[in-house]
């Protein structure tokens, strides 16, 4: 049986594991108007669009939301319309990240919410979860009150 030294293991166990890198910097980098569910292994985006209210309110709204997601906050910044969270260890993944960013569309804000799994292969491969979107929308919707 071959056998890995630990230090080669843990790299390629990390290696797909899911990081605030793989997210967009700014909302000024993202395409709003781009295909929304499944996107690619492990990732998911959906969209937005909230009616009169404020940048303000989005970005508090988006930080809240990640929150009652179950996703610890990890970079919220007003300049890039970017606010980003990671959750830790699931059943299928040994990490979720998201990233929630907007941008004012007339009298309205648009919102993208894209999420990102960890890549490895695992035993099941890619099963994580595309619900993560959605709940990070609602829990926005609410905080709006929308």
């Amino acid at each position: 049986m071959l056998k890995l030294p630990a230090s080669l293991a843990i790299a390629m166990l990390l290696a797909g594991c899911a990081s605030q890198s793989m997210l967009p910097e700014s909302s000024s980098t993202v395409d709003f108007k781009a295909s929304e569910g499944k996107v690619g292994w492990s990732s998911y985006r959906e969209t937005a669009t909230f009616a009169d209210v404020s940048e303000d309110q989005v970005y508090e709204a988006a930080k809240v939301a990640l929150g009652e997601s179950g996703f610890a906050l990890r970079s919220a910044d007003r300049n890039a319309r970017r606010v980003t969270g990671e959750h830790g260890i699931t059943w299928h993944d040994w990490n979720v990240i998201a990233g929630i960013y907007y941008k004012p569309a007339g009298r309205n804000i648009d919102v993208l919410v894209q999420v990102e799994g960890s890549k490895d292969t695992g035993v099941s491969g890619d099963v994580t979860g595309s619900g993560w979107t959605g709940k990070i929308l609602n829990a926005m919707r609410a905080r709006l009150n929308r």
